[in-house]
């Protein structure tokens, strides 16, 4: 029984990556729409396998973004912390990013930074409030 499992599972894997270049990659990008104070925002992502840095983006900068392929194993999870205000006295962390149980393709998550809050729009959909700002 543990050898089909084990066989089942070589095959299926091998299915999954001869299909890497039929499934496109999904994206997270954020953007720094501050406008009241046009500050800087810094931008941290991180995954378990990944962690992307540091980026500081001025307002109305190109959006600061990463593309990646779903983990089918371990379950792919961005985490991200954003900081805003003349000292980054205001900040957030998130999950910018999580897998669903069935491996997808193409997706586009697009993270706001307004001055009041942050905002997400899924796949062109409109921006909707996610969280607001804590200060430090």
């Amino acid at each position: 029984m543990k050898l089909i499992f084990i066989f089942l599972y070589l095959i299926f894997s091998l299915h999954v990556e001869s299909n890497e270049t039929a499934c496109h990659k999904n994206t997270v990008a954020v953007q720094n729409n501050l406008s009241l104070t046009r500050s800087i925002l810094k931008v941290h992502c991180e995954s378990r396998d990944d962690d992307l840095g540091e980026h500081f983006l001025r307002f109305q900068d190109v959006a600061y973004n990463f593309s990646f392929h779903d983990n089918f194993i371990l379950f792919t999870r961005f985490k991200c912390n954003l900081w805003k205000g003349a000292n980054l006295e205001y900040h957030k962390g998130f999950v910018a990013y999580e897998a669903a149980t069935f491996r997808q393709c193409s997706l586009l998550y697009i993270w706001e930074a307004r001055d009041e809050a942050i905002y997400l729009s899924k796949n062109g959909e409109p921006m909707k409030l996610m969280y607001t700002w804590d200060i430090v």
